[in-house]
Formats: structure tokens, C-alpha cells, sequence
């Protein structure tokens, strides 16, 4: 308000030091108009309610000052929740500057509201200069930890530098570790790699040698390599809810992803012959294949291999989820809010799934896979049942690139370079 009344010349209308001229002085009418205006531009500014209150001052310096009385007080509970919302608030899914633009306000709402005393002596210049070090303190304590290195780098400096100054040193590393990236559609497709429905002009329509059926072939023919979970058939039944073996889904022990009768055959040593009516849709190379996967302990780095008839997936597994590496993938999807480290609300979008669906996600957040593999603006599927892992997304976050061979893949970081991740394929 100051500020807009000092730039049309009337700020001396409410602090009192044009007083008001005699009724027979010639400058009163201009006076007078000049005061009326003021006293508008006032009243508009404020609530009706409050302006209800005020409507019979006459002159624009009387209302000025019974809304400074007013209002112009120290609220201890405001001052009380803004020592709250600065310690509590973190970076999260945040950039740096939207974090930093956060703090920036809620300190300056805090410097207006509970002001230092000014004194001609040497105090004040030590009280702001342990304000600002309380400043870059808080700032970096919210950060992620992908920050850690030069978080501890910016603490050992003596004396610290302004936050300005840490704000660019830490918005230069945020660029090092998350260069720019294309801007995806709203509309995400998490798709495993499809081949799609039509055919182009002038190409014979696709027939599966399998079952006869047209528009797909044997290598993505559901009857012969077993239905998608959650795939709805034209009287009503879902694929997954009977007794059928999954054999799409292939995990270590205790990772959630391997059904039961898998985890049996693992444990009986001999039964490669005598359960072949457990998998009738496995060879005898397959099945021991799935048999030695099993045999290997559960570990964070260990990644496993899910190989369908449409795709090649890759599957990292933990103590307590596994995950599906896809390159036809433009998004992380996760089912399990226990598994995120922190996360946040946003606008829904529409999420299509490898079985077809539709799925809405509304909260979006990051995901500790282990020390080296960190995953940011991962998209949360609660009624999804696997985690997925988009390579595109993994190479720009995380600044890195994958290799692959006959038996191997492996993810390295470009800098500095080192093999954060490995795969086995089989």
C-alpha cells in the first residue's frame, strides 16, 4: 500500500504531514478532492467487513492510523507457527529455487512481524549476521540427500558463505545432477512395449498360429504365455483370481513376486521332473532356469529377469518389493506408499496400463532403492500390482546409461563413472 501511494504522490495524505487547508483557502477543493481519493483507493483495499468500520472518517490520515492500531500488532501464535512451518518444511519433490522461494517467504513474513531493535552500536550487525547463518542452516538441512556432499562442503567453510550465495552453489549442483529434460504429455503412458492394433495400408492382417485369432501373433498370443493380471474377459472373470500359476512374475524369495508354488519347488531339491503338471506351460530348461533364480539370497542390489512374449523386463529386487525396469515405460509407477520416502499431492493424470486400463495417479513422490539408486517423481498406483521402473526417466535423473550383453545388463553413472546397478537376464 505504501508503496503504490508513494508512486502516485499522496503518500503525505495518511501520514499526517499535508494537513487540511481552510475552508476559504483556494486549495481546498483540490484538497479535498485529492483526500477523497485516497480515502477510496483505502476502503477497496481492505475487506467489507473491515471497510464498514471506517466509512465515516473524513479524512484519509485518520483511517490510516485506526487501521495501523489495529492491526499493526505482533501475533505470537502467527510468529509461533512460522518458527514451526521454517523447521519442519523440507525439499521433498521440490526443485531447489521453489524450496528456497518457500523459506524466502516464510523468513521475510517472520523479519516483518518480529524485527530486530536497531541500536547504534556493533550488536545489530552480529544479530544479522547470526540470523543469516541460522538461515543457510535451515536451508541446507531441508535438502535432499543427494545433497549431502556439498552440504557438508558449504558447513565446513568459515566463515559461511550468504544464502544467496549457497542458494547458487546448490542450484549449480541441481543442474549437474538433473540436466533439463523434454516435458512429457499430461496423459502418461506406462506401457510395456506393445505391438499396435492396426495395420498399416497395404500389410496382411496379423493371425496367431497359435490359437487362430487375428490382430496378434504367437510371440504375444495371451493363451499361450498366460493372461496380464487384472485382465477382464467377456463374462466378467479377471485373469489372476484362479488357480492358474503366473508365470510372467519372477522374483527372489521374499520379494512379493513369486507365487507360492515356485517358492515350494524351490525348497524340495528333485522336483524338477515330478512337478512338471505344477508349470505344464514351461520346458524343462525354463524351469530350472526359474529354480536357480531362486536359489540366489535376497539382496537391494540383486536384480532379477522377467522375459514375456511382447518384452524384455528387467525386475530389481529388495527386502521388500521388486521392480520392472521397462524402456517402453515414461513414467515410475509404484503400488506401495510404504515403500516412498517422501511424497507429495498433484494434479491427477491419466495413467495407461500394459492390461489397457485406465488409472488416474494424484500423489507422486521418491523412492530409496539403495544408496546409489534413487528414484525422483515416481507416480503412486495403489490398485496397480507391480513397481515399474521407466529406463528414461532412471538415464536423466540419475545422469546415467545402461549396457547389455547375452547373460548381463548393467547401469553406470556418467560422473563420475561408476556401475551403480546390475541385471541378469534369463
Amino acid at each position: 500500500m505504501r508503496m503504490a501511494l508513494l508512486s502516485k504522490n499522496k503518500l503525505r495524505f495518511i501520514d499526517g504531514s499535508i494537513p487540511p487547508p481552510l475552508l476559504t483557502d483556494p486549495l481546498f477543493p483540490v484538497w479535498e478532492r485529492c483526500n477523497n481519493l485516497v480515502q477510496g483507493w483505502l476502503t477497496r483495499s481492505i475487506s467489507p467487513t473491515i471497510a464498514k468500520s471506517i466509512l465515516w472518517f473524513d479524512f484519509a490520515s485518520e483511517i490510516w492510523t485506526d487501521l495501523r492500531s489495529r492491526f499493526s500488532q505482533s501475533d505470537l501464535f502467527r510468529i509461533s507457527d512460522l518458527q514451526e512451518e521454517i523447521c519442519n518444511l523440507r525439499q521433498g519433490n521440490l526443485t531447489v529455487s521453489e524450496y528456497f522461494t518457500h523459506l524466502k517467504i516464510l523468513w521475510d513474513e517472520m523479519n516483518n512481524i518480529h524485527p530486530l531493535k536497531s541500536c547504534s552500536c556493533g550488536s545489530l550487525s552480529t544479530a544479522l549476521r547470526h540470523r543469516e547463518e541460522d538461515q543457510v542452516i535451515r536451508f541446507l538441512k531441508g535438502l535432499n540427500e543427494q545433497y549431502n556432499s556439498t552440504k557438508s562442503q558449504i558447513m565446513l567453510l568459515d566463515p559461511l558463505p550468504s544464502i544467496t550465495r549457497v542458494f547458487s552453489l546448490v542450484s549449480q549442483q541441481e543442474r549437474e545432477l538433473h540436466p533439463v529434460s523434454p516435458i512429457l504429455p499430461v496423459d502418461s503412458k506406462v506401457l510395456l512395449t506393445k505391438t499396435p492394433r492396426y495395420n498399416p495400408p497395404g500389410q496382411p492382417q496379423k493371425q496367431c498360429s497359435h490359437c487362430g485369432k487375428p490382430c496378434h501373433t504367437e510371440a504375444t498370443c495371451y493363451r499361450k504365455h498366460d493372461f496380464p493380471p487384472g485382465f477382464k474377459f467377456r463374462n466378467g472373470s479377471v485373469a489372476g483370481t484362479g488357480s492358474s500359476p503366473v508365470v510372467n512374475q519372477v522374483g527372489t524369495q521374499g520379494s512379493g513376486l513369486v507365487p507360492p508354488s515356485l517358492s515350494a519347488l524351490a525348497s524340495t531339491p528333485g522336483s524338477t521332473s515330478s512337478s512338471a503338471t505344477i508349470l505344464p506351460q514351461l520346458s524343462s530348461d525354463q524351469y530350472q532356469r526359474l529354480l536357480n533364480l531362486l536359489s540366489f539370497p535376497p539382496s537391494v542390489n540383486h536384480f532379477s529377469a522377467s522375459v514375456s512374449a511382447s518384452t524384455e523386463g528387467i525386475s530389481v529386487s529388495n527386502s521388500s518389493a521388486s521392480w520392472i525396469i521397462d524402456s517402453g515405460a515414461t513414467d515410475h509407477v509404484c503400488y506401495s506408499l510404504a515403500l516412498f520416502s517422501a511424497y507429495t499431492s498433484i494434479a491427477p493424470i491419466n495413467v495407461s496400463l500394459p492390461t489397457g486400463a485406465k488409472a488416474v495417479a494424484s500423489f507422486s513422490g521418491t523412492v530409496r532403492i539403495s544408496d546409489s539408486l534413487i528414484l525422483y517423481h515416481v507416480l503412486f498406483l495403489p490398485n496397480f500390482s507391480f513397481n515399474i521402473l521407466s529406463v528414461s526417466r532412471l538415464t536423466v535423473a540419475q545422469n546415467c546409461f545402461l549396457t547389455f550383453d547375452s547373460h548381463f545388463c548393467q547401469i553406470h553413472s556418467i560422473q563420475p563413472s561408476l556401475m551403480i546397478g546390475s541385471a541378469r537376464l534369463f
